[in-house]
């Protein structure tokens, strides 16, 4: 998946980037611009019918949501060395009474180029019908005429770090800590998953550039929230991957993924793995076959000859997302 984008990024940046000025990556371009407190939007939306007799956290049951958008939630520098204020919508159900609410954190996808938090509005809006609190989050993309990959991989994952400390810090939104999951499409997965298995117990087999940039910036990271709970308690991975499969190890957060079987990331793609830099990841259908021999809970939805977009095709992955969820709260 990652080798799609990785192309892009071999000649210079900025010739890219103003190319591709009619699509979301030119409007990333802009993050590190804050957005002024008076301009969030806090909006109630009718939307799915509900489930009749419904179940909490499987079905739909609520039939409004609020979203509240522009949330600050940190600020790191970009590769370019630019500030960048990172931001996140929050969908919650309408007149909820519940005081302890499982928390979803989602990632967009886009290859680390482009991409926006309002690309998963959809699925956040379903999440929080059912009683979910659901965010979908910015994050820092790939900047600067020599960008890299891998550090974009890991200043993703620390932005969502950085997420999920929001909620932890002082739990305004009524968080049950003990039911924080992460995820994400495409890119945002690959953040979800090296997130949740990637650390200090496999960092020995990362390539060089990884390892040294943990040196210098700590698997924490510092885009926010510091000192509150980072804990999650399973990964939604749709067609991502890790870097290496076997970071997946014993006793780490449980994992639901979705992924088309054509899809050249759904294992390896042929033309990276040789890569000396180590820009490749290994798909689902590696990644599950390592989680059942350390014994990590897992489910691994195939959509057969599917591509990599495969899920936004598919009319139940909404439900069972949700059911999985479910099943282990």
């Amino acid at each position: 998946m990652l080798e799609h984008f990785k192309n892009k990024y071999t000649f210079n940046l900025v010739s890219i980037l103003a190319s591709l000025c009619l699509i979301s990556a030119c409007n990333q371009g802009n993050n590190n611009e804050t957005t002024p407190d008076s301009e969030k939007k806090d909006v109630s939306m009718l939307v799915n019918p509900v489930t009749p007799n419904g179940v909490r956290y499987k079905d739909l049951v609520f039939a409004e949501v609020k979203a509240t958008r522009d949330i600050t939630y940190g600020e790191n520098t970009d590769q370019s060395g630019s500030k960048v204020s990172l931001r996140m919508n929050i969908f919650e159900p309408v007149n909820d009474q519940v005081m302890n609410r499982p928390l979803v954190v989602l990632a967009h996808g886009g290859g680390f180029a482009e991409g926006s938090k309002e690309d998963f509005d959809s699925l956040a809006t379903s999440l929080a019908q059912s009683g979910y609190v659901a965010a979908t989050i910015q994050y820092r993309l790939l900047a600067g005429d020599n960008a890299r990959l891998q550090i974009a991989v890991v200043d993703a994952v620390h932005d969502m770090r950085a997420a999920v400390r929001f909620f932890t810090k002082d739990n305004q939104y009524n968080i049950d800590t003990q039911n924080i999951f992460i995820g994400g499409f495409s890119a945002g997965a690959v953040t979800a998953l090296h997130y949740a298995y990637f650390d200090n117990t496999n960092l020995a087999t990362a390539s060089p550039t990884i390892k040294n940039y943990i040196a210098s910036v700590g698997f924490t990271g510092t885009s926010g929230n510091a000192g509150a709970s980072e804990t999650v308690k399973g990964v939604i991975n749709i067609a991502g991957g890790l870097f290496r499969a076997n970071w997946v190890d014993a006793g780490e957060p449980i994992l639901y993924s979705i992924h088309g079987t054509a899809d050249p990331s759904y294992t390896k793609e042929p033309a990276a793995i040789n890569d000396p830099n180590g820009d490749f990841t290994e798909g689902s259908g590696l990644i599950h076959p390592r989680a059942n021999a350390v014994n990590v809970t897992n489910t691994l939805k195939k959509i057969e000859g599917g591509n990599h977009g495969a899920f936004f095709n598919c009319t139940e992955c909404y439900a069972e997302i949700r059911a999985f969820l479910a099943q282990h709260l």
